[in-house]
């Protein structure tokens, strides 16, 4: 964890990661009921372990501010970070998309030898759509090509946006004593 790096007011995991505990189950892209938007968790000194352990990667490494997922839209995934891969969790458009921080970025993971995943939630109680997106953004990244690696990624998005969502079957139930 970087030091002094909170999530304040950043509410996302909590209102687009599922969750399917025995004390705390609630779909995909809805608010956790325990947590007040903008302020963070109610129950945050009794919350369950799953939450106490995960972290976007905002919080672990050194990213630039404009990556806080409330700010970028974005939540870097860290399911990945172990077998190299990032999962660009794309759950609002905002201009950070276009940005050349994203580019510079994704052009230093991808330089480094990481696997580029994106992501889009889907309706509420249904599961995120992913595509390891690495191949197709190489070329515009190894020529240097913002407007191109910008018009890759929303192509991406548009592909991703077109999937037909499957339901998450997760019941909401709030129990954590």
């Amino acid at each position: 964890m970087i030091p002094g790096r909170e999530c304040g007011a950043c509410v996302e995991c909590c209102r687009f990661i599922p969750l399917d505990l025995p004390e705390l189950s609630k779909p995909t892209g809805r608010l956790c009921g325990y947590c007040v938007d903008g302020a963070g968790c109610s129950v945050h000194a009794m919350r369950p372990q799953t939450c106490r352990t995960w972290f976007c990667v905002w919080r672990v490494v050194e990213l630039d501010e404009a990556w806080r997922p409330d700010v970028s839209g974005i939540i870097v995934r860290p399911d990945g970070l172990l077998t190299g891969e990032m999962t660009l969790y794309v759950v609002r458009r905002t201009e950070f998309l276009r940005s050349a921080l994203l580019f510079d970025t994704v052009a230093q993971w991808l330089g480094e030898g990481l696997r580029i995943a994106i992501s889009v939630p889907g309706p509420v109680g249904t599961l995120p759509v992913r595509a390891d997106a690495t191949a197709f953004l190489l070329p515009a990244v190894a020529a240097g090509d913002d407007a191109g690696f910008v018009a890759r990624v929303e192509a991406v998005l548009q592909s991703l946006d077109a999937h037909e969502f499957e339901a998450d079957g997760i019941e909401e139930r709030y129990a954590v004593v």
